[in-house]
């Protein structure tokens, strides 16, 4: 069961899936720091208690925050209805990530995604961060609002998505299209590599290897970053800027 911590986070969890939230606990003498999240949990019917300061560090595990919710961990979508809740004339943008392995990149992943408005997030089972309370703190309550889908084979996947009609492009260093030049505004899954780049079977998966521009002499960004950087784009030329 993940610990919330950051105040985002935890609002979020309580106005948007407070049926999740199973108990706000409050580090004793900061009651009035917490009111606002005392009163949502109120308002959502979550039980709350205050603690004292040793109980609150040995229940949490942390002397960092003062305030802290307990809540169910992330529902995935089932891999399958999520193909066919698919609908690629409402030109549906999806992200997947071939093995993200660091809760940071992901949590700050979740956040761009919500921000920038991708439909889903699509990971690998194996070699793959899962969302956890990391991820969730990191995101800044983010993960309430994105939704994510855990595949048993990446390439095979990206496979069906080709089938139904969206086009697919890997996000590489080495690609001969600039990202920019590429067309976006229909159904499309862009496809980033885990903190060691894309694996050879994903690349060959995908439609065409496209790069964003960068220095020569030092080219490689960070996932989370080429990921912000790329939703942008695709927001840019949907027009939504």
């Amino acid at each position: 069961m993940p610990f919330l911590f950051n105040k985002n986070s935890i609002k979020e969890a309580l106005e948007e899936h407070p049926e999740k939230a199973r108990r706000l606990l409050i580090r004793q003498g900061h009651e009035k720091a917490s009111e606002d999240l005392i009163r949502e949990a109120k308002k959502q019917g979550v039980s709350y208690r205050i603690l004292p300061a040793d109980a609150f560090a040995n229940k949490c595990g942390t002397a960092r925050s003062n305030v802290c919710l307990e809540r169910d961990d992330f529902d995935y979508t089932d891999q399958d209805t999520f193909l066919h809740s698919l609908d690629v004339a409402d030109s549906p943008f999806l992200c997947a990530f071939d093995g993200v392995q660091d809760p940071q990149n992901l949590g700050n992943i979740v956040r761009s995604a919500a921000c920038l408005e991708a439909r889903a997030l699509i990971f690998p089972k194996d070699r793959s961060c899962v969302i956890n309370e990391t991820v969730a703190n990191v995101s800044r309550g983010a993960t309430e609002y994105i939704e994510a889908v855990r595949v048993t084979n990446l390439a095979r996947y990206l496979n069906s998505l080709k089938e139904l009609g969206i086009f697919c492009y890997g996000l590489d260093e080495r690609g001969t299209t600039s990202l920019w030049e590429a067309d976006l505004k229909g159904p499309v899954c862009l496809v980033f590599g885990g903190e060691e780049g894309l694996r050879r079977l994903t690349k060959e998966t995908c439609d065409v290897l496209v790069r964003i521009p960068t220095n020569p002499s030092f080219p490689s960004l960070n996932v989370a970053t080429s990921f912000a950087l790329a939703a942008c784009e695709v927001r840019k030329q949907r027009s939504k800027f």
